[in-house]
């Protein structure tokens, strides 16, 4: 029998999950106690271990409260659920790769131990989210091999996304800059006076500052997530994946810029305070939906079959020549004449 006659295994239902998880403790103990040993483990240090913010608050509390309306990051709440039915949503896969388990995979974990380590002895807590996807890609390639941890690649990368930016918004001053100067640029193309002094912009007199949330940071994390999930979903080769990410990035700014770009032409043509106030809190979520139904028009692009296409406008633009030589053909070719009829 050839292997494409092999029968796929059943899927897995969530009634079989204890059953074939009993079997599993019964038929490997010593990786079955490593797991659960591993998970207890880091479910401590994660939750409970209070060593941030003068010991009042675990990895888990710390983040918790970075992911708030100040820091834009409301979405981070649901990364944490999405991760969980990644794994359930691939658990056949899961179920049916091949367990090789290698040593290769203590190195990721020893990794993420150093990071955690250097998180609590300097008061990072960022080090330690991040500590944390390479403990669970190294402890799924110690256990299971590589072709079992390749499915863990995509969960453990969006585990990245829960790091509260926080004060990184600090260090924005680069995307202030050049979104005001864009800004500036846009407005002299047409003939609207606007002043740019450093990440301020005046129009008649009012100011307005683009701040480190203005910066297009907050907006390019939430188009991020949102691609890198569309893309894991709905395309299938890396290249496409992965230019559909780089592209959301340029999308995002791009969003940003003519949101604040709008702000000068209604402070400009209609009311200032209007701009600074109202238009200012609710454009951006308009500018994002534009952006995000942009991004899945670029990923309609990319999963196009670009050469078949070109194959079926090269028939179509050879057509009429072979049209115009059937025609030609036919005018050179004598014509038959019937019996000619006279009536008397």
């Amino acid at each position: 029998m050839s292997s494409d006659d092999t029968p796929a295994p059943p899927p897995v239902s969530l009634k079989d999950v204890p059953s074939r998880i009993l079997a599993w403790v019964r038929r490997e103990p010593l990786a079955a106690f490593l797991v659960f040993a591993s998970a207890a483990v880091l479910i401590y240090f994660f939750s409970f271990y209070h060593v941030f913010v003068n010991g009042s608050q675990s990895t888990v509390e710390w983040a918790w409260r970075g992911w708030n309306e100040e820091n834009d990051q409301q979405h981070c709440w649901l990364i944490p659920p999405i991760v969980a039915f990644l794994f359930w949503y691939h658990r056949e896969e899961l179920a049916a790769a091949v367990k090789a388990p290698t040593a290769r995979g203590l190195a990721f974990v020893i990794a993420g131990v150093v990071m955690f380590v250097l998180a609590a002895r300097c008061l990072q807590p960022r080090l330690a989210i991040v500590a944390l996807p390479l403990l669970t890609y190294g402890t799924a390639e110690y256990l299971g091999g590589k072709a079992f941890a390749r499915l863990f690649v995509f969960p453990c990368l969006l585990m990245l996304f829960m790091i509260p930016i926080g004060g990184l918004i600090q260090g924005t001053v680069t995307l202030q800059l050049l979104a005001s100067n864009t800004v500036g640029a846009l407005c002299g193309l047409l003939g609207i006076h606007v002043q740019i002094l450093g990440t301020t912009i005046n129009v008649d007199g009012h100011s307005f500052e683009v701040a480190g949330g203005c910066s297009g940071i907050r907006s390019l994390m939430a188009m991020t997530f949102l691609v890198a999930l569309y893309a894991h979903f709905f395309l299938v080769k890396s290249w496409q994946q992965w230019t559909l990410f780089a592209g959301s990035v340029v999308f995002a700014l791009i969003g940003n810029i003519a949101r604040l770009f709008t702000v000068v032409l209604v402070a400009k043509w209609w009311n200032p305070e209007i701009a600074g106030g109202l238009y200012h809190d609710y454009s951006g979520y308009v500018f994002f939906i534009i952006a995000v139904l942009a991004m899945v028009g670029f990923s309609n692009l990319l999963s196009r079959d670009w050469e078949s296409a070109g194959s079926q406008i090269a028939q179509k633009l050879s057509a009429p020549d072979t049209a115009a030589k059937s025609d030609d053909s036919a005018r050179d070719e004598p014509k038959s004449t019937g019996p000619i009829s006279y009536d008397y």
